[in-house]
């Protein structure tokens, strides 16, 4: 309710810092659920309100784009948790900020062109501080100015030491005052005599057929215009729908009234091609033309950006059957291109129209183009006395200050207004009373650094966000490096076979070649006899077990099962290793070093510096190394390989490790032991090793493991990045 005050018709800008104060107070410790929550009900209060004089064409319209709206501050609550960072304060409210500003952005570009009323930025239109952020980077500079100063004392209020308290609050005076030192844009160009003539559109079209109603008003502004024979202006200007369908039955009538005044004249028409009234078809435009001291057309823009369901109708086949768009009187045809307009002896000038001038990008590029002032033509009759029409005046004020130009907002039944670069209102007019406002405005060329740069900060945000979101949070660190093992260190190789009967008995030769190691088998009822070789080869090795498995039960359950034993027979140092020689029993030496002396977990690595892969094909290496990559990138684990099954647990990390269920197999098992090891503190080291495509049996390794793996580690890593946890009950990253 309070983000609601800082617009019109209370227009207490000082509201929106509070409101937005509020909401990330509540988003602090909110999950993405429970934000995107609180930022639906937010946005639906606040646009609710803000945009409730939409009732006026029905409850349909109002709730869909207050839905659509609030959907925007929703998104903000559910992406809140995944910039935030535990104990950076400054860090947190330059995302929080960036975030606001990059949605914000995205909310002005889409779906169906966008919808950019209720900015944040444009509430601060009357805060002679903040709002200057504008001539730099616009009203996106506004909203982000507003967002980081709320967001940094939202930090100060929750920060433990008094350090940091203070330097976010210092900051935050910064951010509030520091655009002081932004000086407005100045226009030093010629001086321009511009009339502009408003009528009560509502008088004219009571109680009149669609034509008729179209001539009263437009004979409404020929009356007002007349007065000004004695002394011409520069420049006249009638307001959005000043000429609609029917009044082109009087065009000459128009024009010898605008020759009799002899000034050139900017008017609104919503008809057919004016240039060759009654010769142009069917299509109908919403225009903005310009005719000299004789009442020749001389030059038209038609509005490019029409209002979806308003002036025209999207996915017409889809909706049609909604009895709401009947009150469309008709759809319009949008213009080729953006461009700005020539009258008989003035400087280029722009004209959005209407809805165009929400859009901060629409103005820029006409002033780009050369325009020297800009002139908003707009109607509004339809909001009859709501503050849709003061709201729309605050969207002009805050282009007039972005692009350093002086603004004629120009309303056929008011608000009409003359709007200078700092954003000061001259000769503002009521709804609805006929009025004729004059003023010397000053065209201008210089321009802005907003104009110069564009949207370059909601695109920096957009990085900021990407870049937070992409980031995974390191993890906190609790445990200290293990002291090295003492002598007599016993061992527990684990190898899961199935099928491997061709070379378990060369690989268990290699494993009991190591002293203190032992090896257990764990073997899922192979057709190839593996397990009678093992049983023949125990009769002699005391030091060799086999565990019998009745089926299948896949990699992941059979290590869990050996997990089980070697820490029941409390083994100190717990092998994983495959069956078919890939991993090769000469390099367990070298893995139980590194165990022994520095490490909790030591994984065989094939992508450090020492190690490699033989056998393989470019595209099985390379969908290999990719993998890894992305498990790093998204998980935050200083492990380049992952995923590789030659590794070994000392006893209290796999005690640890198997304390809670696991939610993986196959790849996504040995990624999640990685991960859920890092994540707990514990010491992670790599050794190089080659790996070797088995040369007996077949591989193991199939397309749905390979997108098992990838799908749990992104939804881990999203996870993480949201929460701080990869799954429920997970451990928790800093």
């Amino acid at each position: 309710m309070l983000s609601s005050l800082a617009f019109p018709p209370v227009a207490a800008w000082p509201l929106a810092f509070v409101a937005l104060a509020l909401l990330m107070i509540g988003l602090r410790n909110a999950t993405p659920a429970r934000g995107f929550a609180l930022g639906l009900v937010f946005g639906l209060v606040g646009f609710g309100l803000t945009l409730s004089w939409l009732q006026l064409f029905g409850t349909l319209a109002w709730s869909a784009l207050t839905m659509l709206t609030a959907a925007s501050v929703a998104l903000f609550g559910a992406c809140f948790p995944m910039v935030r960072r535990s104990g950076h304060p400054i860090l947190n409210a330059l995302g929080a900020a960036a975030l606001w500003t990059a949605i914000d952005w995205l909310r002005g570009l889409w779906p169906l062109g966008g919808f950019a009323w209720g900015s944040l930025g444009a509430s601060q239109v009357a805060n002679p501080v903040t709002v200057r952020l504008a001539v730099v980077a616009g009203v996106f500079g506004v909203t982000f100015g507003v967002a980081f100063a709320v967001a940094l004392l939202v930090e100060a209020a929750g920060a433990e030491r008094a350090p940091t308290r203070l330097t976010a609050i210092g900051l935050a005076a910064i951010a509030t005052l520091g655009p002081a030192a932004i000086p407005f844009a100045e226009a030093s160009g010629r001086q321009i005599d511009v009339a502009a003539i408003q009528v009560d559109f509502l008088e004219g079209v009571a109680g009149r057929s669609r034509e008729e109603g179209d001539i009263a008003v437009t004979r409404f502004n020929l009356e007002l215009h007349a007065t000004l024979s004695e002394d011409p202006p520069d420049l006249a200007v009638w307001g959005e729908s000043a000429l609609d369908p029917g009044s082109l039955s009087i065009l000459d009538e128009v024009r010898s009234a605008i020759a009799n005044v002899g000034t050139p004249v900017l008017s609104g028409a919503t008809s057919a091609d004016i240039r060759s009234a009654g010769e142009g078809g069917d299509a109908l435009f919403n225009q903005a033309v310009v005719f000299d001291g004789g009442g020749a057309v001389v030059d038209v823009y038609r509005k490019t950006h029409l209002v979806p369901y308003g002036e025209y109708i999207p996915w017409k086949a889809v909706v049609g059957w909604i009895s709401a768009l009947e009150q469309i009187a008709y759809e319009l045809t949008p213009g080729e291109r953006l461009h700005t307009l020539t009258a008989p002896g003035l400087p280029p000038f722009g004209a959005p129209i209407c809805f165009e001038n929400s859009f901060p990008a629409l103005d820029r590029e006409l002033v780009r183009q050369g325009a020297e002032f800009l002139v908003v033509l707009t109607n509004n009759a339809s909001y009859d006395r709501t503050a849709a029409s003061a709201q729309h005046l605050q969207m002009s004020r805050l282009r007039a200050i972005e692009d350093g130009r002086w603004i004629v907002h120009a309303a056929v039944s008011g608000i009409s207004a003359f709007i200078d670069p700092t954003g000061r209102v001259h000769d503002e007019t009521e709804l609805f009373e006929p009025a004729l406002i004059r003023h010397t405005i000053r065209a201008s060329s210089e321009r802005t650094w907003s104009v110069r740069l564009g949207d370059w900060l909601p695109i920096l945000s957009s990085v900021i966000v990407v870049g937070l979101a992409v980031v995974p949070r390191r993890r906190r660190r609790e445990l200290l490096d293990p002291e090295p093992l003492a002598e007599g260190v016993r061992s527990l190789v684990i190898l899961p076979t199935y099928d491997e009967a061709a070379t378990i008995r060369d690989v268990l030769a290699g494993v009991l070649e190591h002293p203190g190691v032992d090896a257990l088998v764990v073997d899922d009822s192979s057709p190839d006899g593996t397990a009678r070789i093992v049983r023949e080869l125990m009769a002699g090795e005391p030091r060799l077990r086999l565990l019998e498995r009745p089926t299948r039960s896949g990699l992941a359950s059979a290590y869990q099962e050996g997990f089980r034993r070697a820490l029941e027979e409390r083994y100190d140092l717990i092998v994983e290793m495959d069956s078919d020689l890939s991993h090769d029993p000469v390099q367990l030496g070298a893995l139980l070093d590194g165990a022994r002396d520095r490490f909790h977990l030591v994984v065989g690595s094939r992508y450090v510096a020492g190690g490699s892969v033989t056998n393989w094909s470019r595209f099985r290496l390379a969908l290999s190394r990719v993998g890894n990559t992305y498990a790093r990138l998204m998980l935050g684990v200083p492990v380049h390989d992952a995923t590789s099954g030659y590794r070994i647990y000392r006893r209290e990390l796999l005690s640890d490790l198997v304390a809670e269920p696991f939610h993986a197999d196959g790849y996504g098992f040995q990624v999640e032991l990685v991960m859920r090891s890092w994540l707990r503190g514990w010491s992670i080291g790599e050794v190089p090793i080659t790996f070797r495509e088995r040369e007996h049996g077949h591989s193991k390794l199939s397309r749905r493991i390979v997108v098992e793996a990838l799908w749990l580690v992104t939804r881990w890593g999203i996870a993480l990045r949201a929460t701080g946890r990869p799954y429920r009950g997970g451990p928790s990253a800093a």
